[in-house]
């Protein structure tokens, strides 16, 4: 199931927006954990974890498809900058959807958090970690600094979308909608 000269893969568009989607979901709910004291904290870090690992694991599934499915071509019209911003943030968001879930893996482990089973069933163990309050609290501003650039990467994503989309005109939004095919 190779990408089309005009539209990205059933796979591509399905992966695409399960991300987004669950990036979105787990960012709220990292907001709920920090708010939130006892038990309730307890069960918004254990979703958090499971949701996060998930971005991880369909990340790491979608780079693999990526590479061996590459990208549509650009529309000839499109100028050299665009192309290599194009480029540059699509890299840029699999290093952050890998990395994030990572780094807030490895402070929850350094930190000493509970080993919570993803969805109450997966077991999903501290990664090989010794204790440590400061690597927990170094690593887990990272996590955060990161969790901050995906909105700034989410931000030029859109914005280059729509662009193309109304000021352009092209095909390049429309290749990743789901259900629609520009005539």
């Amino acid at each position: 199931m190779q990408e089309s000269r005009s539209r990205y893969s059933t796979v591509s568009i399905m992966l695409h927006w399960t991300i987004f989607v669950l990036i979105f979901a787990n960012a709220t709910f990292g907001g709920w954990m920090e708010d939130a004291d006892g038990p309730a904290k307890l069960n918004y870090f254990q979703l958090h974890k499971s949701v996060g690992i998930t971005v991880l694991v369909l990340s790491l599934f979608r780079l693999g498809w990526r590479i061996t499915h590459p990208w549509p071509p650009f529309p000839d019209a499109m100028a050299t900058w665009e192309r290599v911003l194009a480029r540059s943030t699509h890299i840029l968001f699999y290093m952050l959807m890998i990395g994030v879930p990572l780094l807030g893996w490895a402070a929850a482990s350094a930190g000493g958090a509970p080993e919570v089973p993803l969805y109450g069933a997966v077991p999903a163990p501290n990664l090989p970690l010794s204790e440590n309050e400061d690597l927990s609290e170094a690593l887990g501003g990272l996590h955060k600094a990161m969790v901050k650039a995906i909105y700034v990467v989410l931000g030029l994503h859109v914005l280059g979308a729509l662009k193309h989309h109304f000021l352009d005109r092209d095909e390049v939004l429309s290749r990743m909608l789901p259900l629609f095919r520009r005539r």
